[in-house]
């Protein structure tokens, strides 16, 4: 798998894909904030065919991008399994468990896309100094 990010980059960009527009139709209210995560998983897989290339730009960019948003859904995901007394008023039970749901499997898919992409990285450059 390390030596195929690629297939953690598609797997990752679907699960944001399908989370982001579950929430948007599950919430009445349709949220533009919901679209971010499938138009992240929509960009991930724009850079899919350059990750499975080799390209160290766009690899660096999937990175960068699936990074950022793990940390972002990380404290949307910790924001959610211990609400304020704010956000308890403000969201129902279910929907909070929802929220906690959704927000977690794109944190985890997140992590484990990037440690698929360091170790691959990391694989590289070991097997390019075992040439050298």
């Amino acid at each position: 798998m390390v030596d195929r990010p690629d297939i953690a980059n598609n797997t990752h960009a679907g699960v944001l894909i399908a989370a982001g527009l579950t929430s948007y139709f599950l919430n009445e209210s349709r949220p533009k904030t919901a679209l971010i995560p499938p138009v992240a998983g929509a960009s991930l897989l724009l850079l899919s065919s350059g990750i499975k290339s080799g390209d160290r730009t766009v690899a660096h960019a999937a990175v960068g991008v699936t990074s950022l948003l793990s940390i972002m859904t990380g404290v949307l995901f910790s924001k959610a399994i211990a609400p304020s007394e704010a956000t308890k008023q403000k969201f129902k039970p279910e929907v909070r468990q929802r929220r906690a749901s959704v927000f977690g499997l794109m944190t985890l898919t997140g992590l484990a896309a990037v440690g698929v992409y360091v170790a691959g990285f990391i694989q590289k450059r070991k097997k390019a100094e075992s040439i050298a």
